[in-house]
């Protein structure tokens, strides 16, 4: 069997909106699971059906992004102040096996959808609540909230402190993240159980997870991260820019002393053993230094001679690309999705999945 059937007869009812939940209903119907979307009718659908680009179609009912989290589902559009329209609501509450939501409490309570109150009536079920900070909390969580709420736009910028935010929602992709691997653990749990679950999810507790080395930079040693632009606070030479004799841009990402050795041999320098640079820290504190050493050879050098030479000795780097020079890989077009649009026209996505099984 391919995994992408793994999930066919599991069934999820998405009342979530904007990109994290659809983006883990969407990695479920990409392995088989039937996803039922429902929209608030009365606010003209999912949110993200608004925020188009101004060369996209005003007549389209919805444009790229909301495409780029709604992979294959079952959309209704539903107004549940109707009697009627509530009804076919919560009769797909009682067939559905996963029911994944973001309303705020104020509208759970609406409506009789708290997640606490489903749990009790469907204990076999696995209810999902994703919010911004709480359940309790009532304040709202768009991505950019939630990036200056975790520190992530104070870290982001250039030293200069031009701040910047990072350029997809990522904390709603991390927080999809750990939709989907709550849902799994809850599966593996029903499995050897029999039972369900009742999972909360915070954008702000999953962006806070994500900080990783960050935090514990900061908890370990008490410096406050600052924007560093594309260097690494704990690395050199990674993340410094250099630029060929042909004017192509490109990054180092040199993890450790043996690679930097390698790197260092490989220019030819003479004195292949400068104690300035041989340890990690060495570099960092000499980095300005280091970095226009390196950058008067890559002067000389096309990207060309450069590429074949750090590929040739496994040196990491990377020739900055954008966007369109990234779907020119066949790698990267392998995880192309086509669907259609209510309009019949075609509207393409990147796969949730990032994995294959080879065995």
């Amino acid at each position: 069997m391919d995994f992408k059937d793994l999930f066919t007869g599991l069934s999820i009812l998405e009342l979530s909106s904007v990109l994290a939940g659809p983006l883990a209903g969407s990695f479920f119907s990409e392995c088989g699971a039937k996803v039922t979307k429902v929209e608030n009718k009365t606010a003209g659908g999912d949110i993200t059906r608004q925020w188009k680009l101004k060369e996209e179609s005003p007549e389209n009912t919805a444009g790229a992004y909301y495409y780029s989290a709604n992979y294959r589902k079952e959309v209704h559009l539903l107004d549940f102040a109707d009697k009627h329209e509530y009804s076919v609501l919560l009769n797909m509450v009682v067939d559905h096996d996963i029911i994944l939501s973001n309303f705020q409490k104020r509208v759970a309570q609406k409506y009789g959808l708290e997640p606490h109150t489903l749990f009790e009536q469907y204990p076999q079920k696995i209810i999902v609540q994703l919010n911004a900070y709480d359940y309790d909390d009532p304040r709202p969580g768009f991505d950019l909230i939630m990036q200056a709420e975790t520190g992530f736009i104070s870290i982001n910028g250039t030293e200069s402190g031009e701040l910047c935010k990072m350029p997809v929602a990522m904390i709603d992709i991390m927080a999809s993240h750990q939709i989907k691997e709550a849902i799994l653990i809850a599966l593996l749990k029903k499995e050897k159980t029999g039972l369900g679950s009742l999972i909360h999810i915070s954008l702000f507790q999953s962006g806070i997870a994500s900080l990783a080395n960050q935090a514990s930079n900061y908890l370990m040693t008490g410096v406050v991260p600052k924007p560093m632009g594309t260097l690494h606070p704990n690395i050199a030479p990674y993340g410094d820019l250099f630029v060929s004799s042909d004017g192509i841009r490109f990054f180092l990402g040199i993890g450790s002393d043996y690679q930097f050795k390698k790197l260092w041999e490989t220019l030819n320098f003479s004195n292949k053993n400068d104690v300035t640079f041989v340890r990690n820290q060495d570099r960092l504190f000499n980095r300005k230094a280091l970095h226009e050493i390196l950058q008067t050879v890559f002067t000389q050098k096309t990207i060309e001679f450069l590429s074949t030479v750090f590929q040739k000795n496994d040196i990491p780097f990377a020739v900055i690309k954008n966007v369109k020079e990234v779907f020119e890989s066949p790698l990267c077009r392998s995880m192309v999705l086509t669907q259609t649009t209510e309009e019949g026209t075609n509207a393409y996505s990147v796969s949730n999945i990032a994995f294959c099984f080879r065995g």
